[in-house]
């Protein structure tokens, strides 16, 4: 399993090819043959590469495998959900090394952030009922956050003002 540890950086193992989050394991690179990967020795974890070459003309796909333009809104979200889980992960750093009580659900958040990539990169014109069941979305989550939200609200001091972004 991925941890986060030292300044920026992960420490530990792949174990048994499961990831931060366990609905997001690698299934290989579309449109690569399963006898043209290479294949790793069993003492050696699997790492998934991070590029497939597959968006090198301008378009990329979508979970559905629909083709789109990389400029599509598709893409422009899941790149601003990318963003902000990397400003959450570089805070649970921080976060950590000051050893606040709240890393465990900024780590949730991000892999709360990857289902709704997952819900994003699905587009409903295209998406069968399995794709449909693969980013569904429960109560459980949702409510989750809301708790934290009054919990880490109720030791706030009160609101006086607003902060503009």
């Amino acid at each position: 399993m991925w941890r986060v540890g030292g300044r920026f950086g992960l420490r530990g193992c792949i174990g048994a090819g499961r990831l931060l989050c366990s609905r997001f394991q690698s299934r290989g690179s579309p449109g690569v043959e399963d006898g043209d990967r290479s294949q790793p020795s069993s003492k050696t974890p699997k790492i998934p590469k991070i590029y497939t070459k597959t968006g090198d003309k301008g378009f990329s796909s979508t979970f559905t495998g629909e083709r789109r333009p990389k400029d599509d809104q598709v893409f422009e979200a899941l790149g601003t959900t990318d963003e902000l889980s990397s400003a959450i992960g570089f805070a649970m750093e921080l976060a950590m090394e000051k050893g606040h009580s709240f890393v465990e659900e900024l780590e949730k958040i991000q892999c709360l952030l990857q289902d709704i990539g997952s819900a994003l990169a699905t587009p409903r014109s295209s998406a069968r009922e399995a794709h449909l069941r693969h980013t569904a979305f429960e109560a459980g989550p949702i409510q989750e956050l809301e708790q934290w939200i009054d919990k880490y609200s109720s030791q706030l001091p009160p609101l006086t003002a607003f902060i503009l972004p």
